[in-house]
This record gives C-alpha cells, sequence and structure tokens, in this order.
C-alpha cells in the first residue's frame, strides 16, 4: 500500500518570521558554503512571501472591520502567482479604499 505524503502545515506568522531572521544571520555571517546558501536564500524568499501574504490578508481584515464589515465573509480567489493579480474580475467585491 502506497503511502500518501502530507503536506507540512504552515507555520504561524510569528515562527515563519523567526526562522526569516534566522536565515538572514546565517547569509550574513558568510559561513554557509554556496550551496548551502542558495537553499537557505530559496527558503527565506518562501517565507517572505509567507509573511508578505499573512500581513495583506490581516491589513484587509482589519479594513473590513473598520468600515463595519463585520457580516463579511471572507472566500478564496484565484490569483496569479507571478503578478499577484486576481485571475478573474468577477471574482473583486469591490474597493475597500
Amino acid at each position: 500500500m502506497e503511502k500518501v505524503k502530507k503536506s507540512a502545515p504552515k507555520p504561524a506568522f510569528e515562527e515563519a518570521l523567526a526562522e526569516l531572521e534566522e536565515i538572514a544571520s546565517r547569509l550574513e555571517s558568510g559561513e554557509l558554503g554556496l550551496d548551502d546558501s542558495i537553499k537557505q536564500f530559496e527558503k527565506g524568499i518562501q517565507l517572505a512571501a509567507f509573511c508578505h501574504k499573512k500581513l495583506e490578508e490581516a491589513e484587509r481584515k482589519i479594513e473590513i472591520l473598520q468600515k463595519g464589515g463585520s457580516d463579511v465573509v471572507a472566500r478564496q480567489v484565484a490569483v496569479k502567482s507571478d503578478t499577484g493579480e486576481i485571475e478573474d474580475d468577477e471574482d473583486m467585491q469591490g474597493s475597500l479604499i
């Protein structure tokens, strides 16, 4: 019987930020070899993107709550990975600004 790999749970924002700071410190120290530096840099980029996404989500939620939208329900929309734009304009619910 073949085992199905479960994807690792995503870290909390604070954990990801702490790991990102740790990676930056290791890279700045200059003690890592080239291959390890590249691996750490790649992981750092992924963590930075995760943290950025979490901050944007929190900011949107705060904006909605400040405008009295406590009954607003969040929903997933398809986003282009290379640009961050919403793929289908029908998914747009209006501007928060």
